[in-house]
């Protein structure tokens, strides 16, 4: 079990440990302790001396990114900081490490927070397997930084686990054909992450409409949580929603059949289930037709074009006018 370093253990038990086994471990036992722990308690759970756990703790805040607290000699977690320890098998910790691998290879930015849970979830791997999550950590510590995007993340998150409105900024155009910011309150329900625009989006309730909507987090131009609570609706099912969107859209369901003329297209279309609805025919000339039932055609143009001519659109027809203008307009630029 790789949870050994996360457990309640006796006095002494770390001192053979490495650090970073030795740091998610006083974190561990910080957080059993909502009152805080006087340091020589700290020091004698870990092995360790008064002085190290003092150089520990200062490496728990600073490169952690854990929030500490001390009253007087005793020293704590701050709770919204900190999840408790998970007790991980070797076989559940490398499926985490396969999803941190897809988030690392989804995000187009800097993230501190996924460097972070990288970085725990790499304290606790065997060294063989660790070495390629500090790798992916490496890839994304070299990436851009984005503080505009990371405090919007942040404080839509922090409203949807605590139930508390967000107030936002969005752009939108208005019916002079301007885009505009307006502001608005927002009750964050959910969180879903879009792997093919690289982008995510928050879904609940927004007050200037009265409606349930869905907006991007990239187009979310500033943020401010608000002390006004909320709660989710007891009925209120994120995967319904989503289980016709070709992403995210909620858009009215529509018939889309798709033929593949390509041998070698068809073949790589068998190999996956590209969406909840989709039905298989194989057609009497030997082409293969996908069929969906799908919120709206504006998500998955994205998908058909990037066949090429290998995919035909059979319908609906608007979809297939769409396709037939984009081919139009890239023959006009490169004529």
């Amino acid at each position: 079990m790789l949870d050994a370093t996360l457990q309640s253990c006796g006095p002494g038990e770390f001192i053979k440990r490495d650090r970073p086994g030795r740091l998610l471990a006083i974190v561990g036992f910080l957080h059993r302790h909502p009152i805080g722990v006087p340091l020589e308690e700290i020091a004698a759970h870990a092995g360790v001396s008064r002085r190290t756990v003092q150089r520990d703790l200062k490496v728990i805040e600073s490169q952690m990114g854990v929030a500490l607290f001390q009253q007087g000699n005793r020293w704590g977690v701050l709770n919204k900081s900190f999840m408790p320890p998970l007790k991980l098998t070797l076989l559940e910790a490398v499926t985490l490490f396969l999803g941190a691998r897809l988030l690392a290879r989804f995000l187009d930015r800097r993230d501190t927070h996924t460097i972070r849970a990288m970085q725990a979830l790499a304290a606790v791997l065997p060294s063989d397997v660790a070495r390629h999550v500090d790798s992916a950590v490496k890839h994304l510590t070299a990436r851009t930084a984005d503080a505009a995007y990371e405090k919007i993340f942040d404080l839509v998150t922090l409203g949807w686990v605590e139930g508390r409105k967000v107030r936002i900024g969005y752009p939108r155009r208005h019916a002079d054909g301007e885009m505009r910011v307006g502001l608005q309150f927002f009750a964050p329900y959910f969180l879903e992450p879009n792997p093919r625009g690289h982008g995510c989006y928050v879904i609940g309730h927004d007050d200037r409409s009265n409606a349930i909507r869905c907006f991007k987090l990239e187009r979310i131009t500033d943020a401010e949580l608000t002390d006004e609570r909320f709660t989710i609706p007891e009925d209120f099912d994120p995967h319904a929603r989503f289980d016709r969107a070709w992403i995210v859209s909620d858009e009215d369901p529509v018939l889309v059949r798709v033929r593949f003329c390509d041998e070698s297209a068809a073949a790589h279309a068998r190999e996956n289930d590209w969406h909840p609805s989709q039905e298989a025919v194989e057609l009497d000339d030997g082409t293969l037709e996908l069929r969906f039932t799908v919120s709206g055609t504006t998500e998955i143009l994205s998908w058909v074009l990037g066949w090429g001519a290998a995919v035909e659109v059979l319908e609906p027809p608007e979809l297939r006018e769409r396709v037939m203008a984009t081919a139009r307009g890239m023959i006009d630029r490169y004529a």
